[in-house]
């Protein structure tokens, strides 16, 4: 019971998470604010009935953690196809359902092969999923709903990557706002960042949600390359690289504890990793680029970081480069970012310990 009840609570507040890209829709005017709102009158009926179903024990422990995580990935995904099936901009319910769960898992993987041609609402949704899922749905919900008597770590340490979850402060619900707080300030000074390099709002917005994630969803068929803004990249890529740090060290920052930021070994190997890998890079491919250093760091730290976080978005067609970068950028592919971050891939932490 306590499972549907958490089901229920999910789906309470991505009813409230859809309102967001309705009213970007009802702005612009593109015909698929009807695709929402459907959405969202079909699913309050089952998030009531779920939210009223309520048992004698309320306790959340591993196995109820694990279960409960996995059952809310699905939930989400599945309803949040629905703008796409209702809109027309992604017919079958099938390939809408795997865009979700791309979006929300922040994998990047697409069934679209063309864009830009699709509703602004929908594209908003498509990237917004990637914010959403970015931290962790269920440290999104942790932060919200009420508390049960059990132990809500065990919802935590079910949705943290890395192999040391905890609480940066007694808790669980302070941790999940402090978490969601600092993921919310960088996304917004990366927008304002974007659009004072001469983006719109909107393709602002749209990339700065994709960076958060470390997903990767652009508006744009060519993704980032579309803009030929050298300011955005750098942007984009120093986004990227600072969304890949474990959260838990911004918020050692924010209390003052400097010396424990510098002091984490896991951030000093990531760092290694990435600034080695862009500098091997940039000089593996300054013929490639004809004698351009200053393009070839450019691309180099821009795919360097997109990799390295798993985000995906992509300036050139790095496939070309030769085998020497292609390499290194698997491995960096397969190690991710840092551990309590929003990137992927093993994580940095699981690397040093193995070494």
């Amino acid at each position: 019971t306590a499972i549907l009840n958490i089901i229920g609570h999910v789906m309470k507040y991505e009813i409230i998470l859809l309102l967001i890209p309705f009213f970007v829709a009802l702005f612009y005017g593109q015909g698929d604010a009807n695709a929402f709102l459907y959405t969202v009158l079909l699913m309050i009926p089952i998030a009531l009935i779920l939210i009223k179903i309520k048992g004698k024990k309320n306790e959340i422990y591993a196995k109820e953690g694990f279960l409960t995580v996995g059952l809310a990935w699905i939930v989400i995904s599945f309803f949040g196809a629905l703008p796409f099936v209702f809109s027309g901009a992604i017919p079958s319910l099938v390939d809408a359902f795997f865009e979700t769960s791309s979006g929300f898992t922040t994998t990047g993987a697409s069934i679209l092969t063309e864009i830009q041609s699709l509703p602004k609402g929908i594209l908003f949704w498509r990237s917004f999923t990637h914010w959403v899922g970015g931290m962790g749905f269920l440290i999104f919900i942790l932060a919200l709903m009420p508390t049960f008597s059990g132990n809500t770590i065990h919802l935590l340490k079910a949705e943290s990557p890395g192999p040391t979850p905890g609480k940066i402060v007694p808790k669980i619900k302070q941790t999940a706002k402090i978490l969601y707080a600092i993921y919310f300030v960088l996304t917004l000074i990366e927008t304002i960042f974007l659009k004072s390099a001469g983006l719109s709002w909107y393709d602002s917005i749209i990339h700065a949600l994709g960076t958060a994630g470390t997903g990767g969803f652009s508006n744009m068929n060519a993704s980032v390359a579309a803009f030929n803004n050298p300011a955005v990249e750098w942007i984009i890529t120093i986004f990227m690289l600072l969304f890949g740090v474990n959260f838990v060290l911004y918020f050692q920052l924010i209390r003052g504890n400097v010396k424990a930021f510098f002091k984490s070994e896991e951030l000093k190997w990531y760092l290694i990793a990435v600034f080695a890998s862009i500098i091997i890079i940039a000089v593996n491919i300054i013929p490639f680029n004809h004698g351009d250093v200053t393009k070839s760091i450019r691309d180099s730290a821009f795919q360097v970081s997109s990799i390295v976080t798993t985000t995906g978005y992509a300036t050139v067609n790095f496939n070309l480069w030769p085998t020497l970068s292609k390499v290194i950028l698997i491995m960096l592919m397969f190690m991710g970012a840092m551990a309590g971050s929003t990137g992927g891939g093993i994580k940095t932490i699981r690397i040093v310990i193995i070494f």
